[in-house]
């Protein structure tokens, strides 16, 4: 039955008794459903079984942190063959053939990587270590480039869901791999790059981010303020905003630089870790990334970057103590706290890479390019200098005070960098923190879901009233802005209508943004509305203009 109260009062009744996180379970479910759409369950799984790739072959791998000197190595093949990227991305920009070239050569290199890890296994033998480390080091650049093209188009709320999410599968997968028969699990990691991959290009199919819609082919002013503060916390002011913006980078490359120290402390071995502690480590990072992002978006709290960082250089400063400690499991407890921060560290890093391309107007895989290769090479720089000068240094106690003394003033200065910039010009000014409700599912419920459209007048014969002019729009004229009709179809309760009426969109563009929301493809809508497909695209651009969105998945965003 249709409740005699109107729209707007229900939902500003409603609002007052829901606040974030007082949304009964079904409601969260659908608003769930309807924020992170088709492509969820795909890019969840694809980015977690990316993840896990990366994981079981770099980190956790068997009984120790990483792969010691040789993970170094690794790192800096990949920043090598960045820093080629870049030239190439310069000098070509990016477009269809580029992708194909990152997604292709991810998954060649990828599945050859564990071949060779499958060979050595089932052989018991460790020749092609060194091998399938570069190989798939050099690999992963293009497995972290296709998932930053499907981040980079999506709004601030998804991306913080699908990087936490899929680190927080990641960790849930490596967790059950580690108890794995080994063979098995070697046939296991052969498989995941071909399933990120398919998971990939199913994600950007459902949402519709194919090569005619991705970030080229819209106008430079399509990426307003509008669009880039949508669901971000934004700072009062922007006096000094690149040496915040230095300040942030300069703090990530050296919290990078102290974890390839505390990995190779104190003469550069490898940090051992038994598969009790292993698990707990996945355990915990599982429990943080789903609390934080239950606080984010689910409570709708908001997400302050400074508070996770700090809580990131806590888990360093642990280590360091730990380290310094005589008890006899120290160094292992020290690598399950810098384990933790290391792998807790991929959250607000591909977050911060994805938000500065926006906020830069550039494409996120050369920001991935500087900041990314940049954190890569001095954690390597800081594994390979424990390597040369920790064993001259290391005491009869086992203990090396110079490097302890020197990760104690790096945690310092690191922390207070990134605190102090993070804060500069406004709270969130450069962490990117979701603003505080914004993101809440509880908020993001479409108002249809919330309270019951009002009732429309009815003829005699009780059917719907018509509408003037009605159609797919119901409204003005061709070529006129929308204008609020009223009745079921007034812009109060169609969404498609208010978005028209506040943005000034013509019928046409209307009638294409209501057939984008019904997941129609531009070869329907064109033969639809009598268009070629090329006038659709041209007509679908306006609109982003207008509506100051550059993705259609924003664009629904509006809608709901």
């Amino acid at each position: 039955m249709i409740s005699p109260m109107n729209g707007e009062n229900a939902q500003s009744e409603t609002r007052r008794s829901q606040g974030p996180g007082s949304m009964r379970r079904p409601d969260v479910l659908e608003a769930f459903r309807r924020l992170f759409g088709p492509g969820f369950s795909l890019a969840f799984f694809g980015i977690g079984l990316y993840r896990l790739w990366y994981q079981f072959n770099f980190y956790n791998l068997h009984f120790s942190a990483d792969m010691g000197l040789v993970t170094a190595g690794a790192n800096i093949a990949r920043v090598t063959v960045i820093a080629l990227m870049v030239f190439a991305l310069a000098r070509r920009g990016s477009n269809r053939a580029s992708r194909a070239i990152f997604v292709w050569s991810g998954f060649v290199l990828m599945t050859l990587s564990g071949l060779l890890y499958l060979i050595d296994v089932f052989f018991g033998s460790d020749n092609f270590e060194v091998l399938r480390a570069v190989v798939g080091g050099i690999g992963l650049v293009g497995g972290e480039v296709m998932w930053l093209f499907f981040l980079e188009r999506a709004t601030p709320a998804r991306c913080f869901f699908y990087v936490g999410g899929g680190l927080a599968l990641s960790c849930a997968l490596s967790l059950v791999m580690g108890y794995l028969n080994p063979e098995v699990a070697a046939m296991v990691n052969l498989f995941v790059p071909a399933l990120s991959v398919f998971a990939y290009w199913r994600a950007m199919h459902l949402e519709q981010w194919g090569d005619d819609d991705g970030w080229q082919a819209m106008p430079r002013e399509a990426l307003s303020g509008a669009s880039r503060g949508e669901g971000v916390a934004k700072g009062r002011g922007r006096l000094g905003w690149g040496r915040q913006l230095t300040a942030v980078v300069a703090a990530c490359f050296l919290f990078a630089f102290l974890l390839g120290m505390a990995l190779g402390y104190p003469d550069g071995r490898l940090r051992e870790m038994s598969q009790g502690v292993r698990s707990a480590h996945q355990v915990l990072v599982v429990l943080v990334v789903v609390a934080t992002i239950w606080w984010a978006l689910v409570r709708g709290r908001g997400f302050d970057f400074s508070a996770y960082w700090m809580f990131q250089n806590v888990l360093m400063m642990v280590s360091v103590c730990l380290l310094m400690s005589k008890w006899s499991g120290a160094h292992e407890a020290s690598t399950f706290f810098a384990t933790n921060a290391m792998t807790c560290f991929y959250l607000p890093l591909v977050y911060f890479i994805c938000q500065m391309a926006r906020e830069l107007r550039q494409p996120a895989a050369l920001v991935y390019a500087v900041v990314y290769g940049g954190a890569l090479l001095c954690m390597a720089v800081g594994r390979l200098a424990v390597h040369v000068v920790g064993p001259a240094m290391v005491l009869d106690s086992g203990h090396n005070l110079t490097l302890l003394v020197a990760m104690a003033v790096v945690v310092l200065v690191e922390c207070t960098l990134g605190l102090a910039a993070m804060r500069m010009g406004g709270v969130g000014s450069l962490g990117w923190g979701l603003a505080r409700g914004d993101a809440s599912l509880s908020v993001l419920v479409p108002v249809a879901e919330v309270a019951p459209a009002r009732e429309c007048p009815t003829g005699d014969d009780g059917a719907e009233a018509p509408v003037a002019g009605s159609g797919l729009l119901g409204k003005a004229p061709a070529g006129e802005p929308m204008r609020d009709g009223g009745c079921s179809r007034g812009a109060g309760d169609d969404p498609v209508a208010a978005l028209a009426d506040a943005y000034g969109l013509t019928e046409t563009e209307a009638a294409i943004v209501r057939l984008i929301a019904q997941g129609r493809s531009r070869s329907y809508i064109a033969q639809a509305l009598s268009y070629s497909e090329n006038t659709i695209r041209n007509y679908t651009r306006t609109v982003y203009r207008k509506a100051a969105v550059h993705s259609k998945q924003e664009l629904l965003d509006k809608l709901e």
